[in-house]
């Protein structure tokens, strides 16, 4: 694949290293065009951005996109906290948001847990065991679906990845709505079992290396190993042969 872009790292801002400043310079390197920083949600347990964190990091990557040569979009990695399908960030950081990229992740704050223990420590501790449990995969399908609902979602992460999903259901409201499924280099295992569901939805992928260490940026061997099991078409691929577009989100307000 001629590889052009990345929508998913990590910085220090959360559990990545280094900065935005830090990965533009190596995207550059690598030739890339672009790239999305997605640091994880404000309720993640221990790692995680924070409003403050998150205008400082939006003062680094206006100077990456000055000094670097490559495009750097602010983004944040959020977590859905429950049925209803509520997100652990709060309006400000989302309309300040480029790119806001949604999955499910296990490591939230004791308060998101209380309120949605089923959803959070059944499919964060206990997934092996809940695969082939309808209505765990109901409740969790009605949690994504309401995520959809709710905001500006540009891209799902790593679907199928410990909460299982009704993933057809999924990835045709997320073509409905413009929503990217990533290719998740991490995580991309979780569509195997389900890459007919979401190739037959309609909907358009992006590029994530959902890398951590500066040097994983822009690497993409089990993802490109994916496309080419499945005959996925390049131009269905934003950071190959797709630009991607991402929702408006400055005037944007959280449904009660």
């Amino acid at each position: 694949m001629d590889i052009r872009a990345d929508y998913h790292m990590h910085t220090r801002a959360s559990d990545g290293e280094g900065t935005a400043l830090d990965k533009a310079r190596r995207a550059a390197e690598l030739g890339l065009s672009e790239i999305a920083i997605c640091d994880h949600g404000c309720g993640s347990f221990l790692f995680h951005q924070t409003e403050k964190k998150f205008e400082a990091q939006r003062r680094d990557i206006a100077r990456a996109n000055a000094e670097c040569g490559v495009r750097v979009l602010s983004g944040i990695e959020a977590s859905i906290t429950g049925e209803d399908g509520r997100l652990d960030v709060p309006d400000s950081v989302i309309r300040a948001c480029d790119v806001l990229t949604v999955g499910f992740h296990r490591f939230l704050q004791p308060r998101y847990i209380f309120a949605s223990p089923r959803f959070l420590l059944v499919n964060g501790w206990g997934s092996a065991g809940a695969r082939g449990r309808e209505d765990l995969v109901a409740l969790n399908t009605r949690a994504w679906l309401a995520a959809l609902e709710r905001y500006p979602v540009d891209v799902l992460c790593h679907i199928g990845h410990r909460a299982q999903v009704d993933v057809g259901a999924v990835c045709r409201a997320a073509a409905e709505r413009g929503v990217y499924i990533e290719l998740n280099e991490k995580h991309i295992d979780a569509l195997e079992a389900s890459a007919r569901e979401v190739l037959a939805s309609g909907a358009e992928f992006i590029l994530g290396s959902d890398a951590h260490a500066t040097a994983k940026v822009g690497l993409f061997p089990k993802v490109e190993a994916f496309v080419n099991r499945h005959g996925i078409a390049p131009s269905r691929i934003c950071g190959v042969g797709a630009t991607p577009h991402f929702h408006p989100k400055k005037d944007f307000k959280s449904i009660d």
